[in-house]
């Protein structure tokens, strides 16, 4: 028997819409952007997921407001950022809610917003798997510092202007969200004065953005050009030689900006912070290759080189491979 559909606008949207996240087991909502109300206007619970645009320009321009985030996740709501999102969804058990409204004051009591309701089992089914596609980028707790650092009040425009004519914005080199950084070595036990000087940049670091978690981090003695293309929050993933064999770490988060550091002995590196995955686990640069090279011929190579993957829908692929607290995925064994 086929579902029912119903058009929804203004007080009778976010009426039926809070009454059904409330009554609901399970929700997984895709939302571009929340404000600052809005664990009150949408009262998800642990268990839930919640994608939405937690993008450092979304932030910088109070589109979607972090320690709102931090309230979900304090609930045990699972959060991911998704940059480029536009969509509305919310799939609450066997109903689906698609339309035009944000979770915000600005939506709830401002502007006229619209949707359709519908319990149709095909087309719920087709939502929740466009959903599981969107769930590649956990947001951290050393991202959400960094979020919250940056945030400022909304001034109602998009977080991404058209530029204007005549001053026309330099594209990234390369504008990937994931970065394969390859040929690293293992460094062994450090010096005694390098180590103490390494600990008090990340204490610098973390007092600067806020940032109580552990941080890990990547030191380059000279600059790789690919360095100028990174940006803060996109998501790494290591290479290291160990001998005969290359190890891979699971996706950890750039949070900071490309750091310089002096050791003792007056040598200056380039350093990459991370917020390294809670659980991380490692796979060999075999197992990898062997996944990877079915998404993108980019990674298929006996010796892996750094590089940005570009096209978003691969990249969401190789960031599948692990689970969002970085276990390696069992779809992916």
């Amino acid at each position: 028997m086929a579902g029912t559909s119903q058009f929804l606008s203004n007080d009778a949207l976010w009426q039926e819409l809070q009454r059904r996240v409330e009554k609901a087991k399970h929700v997984d909502a895709a939302v571009a952007y929340v404000g600052r109300n809005g664990a009150k206007l949408l009262k998800l619970k642990k268990g839930d997921r919640l994608v939405v645009d937690m993008s450092l320009a979304a932030v910088r321009q109070g589109v979607t407001h972090p320690k709102t985030i931090q309230t979900f996740m304090s609930r045990g709501v699972q959060v991911y950022s998704r940059a480029k999102l536009h969509a509305k969804i919310y799939i609450m058990d066997k109903a689906l809610i698609v339309g035009s409204a944000n979770v915000s004051d600005n939506s709830r009591n401002t502007l006229d917003e619209a949707a359709m309701l519908t319990t149709d089992a095909a087309t719920i089914k087709r939502a929740r798997a466009y959903f599981e596609q969107l769930c590649t980028e956990p947001v951290r707790k050393a991202y959400l510092d960094e979020c919250i650092k940056e945030y400022r009040p909304p001034k109602f425009k998009a977080a991404r202007e058209p530029a204007k004519p005549g001053k026309q914005k330099r594209k990234r080199a390369c504008p990937a969200k994931l970065w394969i950084v390859a040929g690293l070595s293992v460094i062994g036990e450090m010096r005694e004065a390098a180590q103490k000087s390494i600990d008090k940049r990340e204490k610098q670091i973390q007092k600067k953005t806020n940032i109580k978690d552990e941080l890990t981090w990547v030191r380059f003695p000279k600059r790789p050009a690919y360095l100028d293309a990174l940006q803060v929050g996109d998501w790494v993933i290591r290479i290291t030689d160990r001998g005969k064999t290359r190890e891979v770490d699971a996706p950890a988060q750039l949070v900071v900006p490309i750091d310089k550091w002096t050791s003792p002995n007056g040598k200056e590196y380039d350093m990459l912070w991370l917020e390294p995955a809670p659980n991380e686990e490692t796979m060999s640069w075999t197992a990898f290759r062997s996944k990877a090279k079915r998404i993108t011929p980019l990674l298929d190579a006996t010796r892996p080189k750094s590089k940005g993957i570009e096209d978003d829908t691969q990249a969401d692929a190789v960031l599948r491979l692990w689970t969002r607290t970085g276990r390696v995925s069992k779809k992916s064994r």
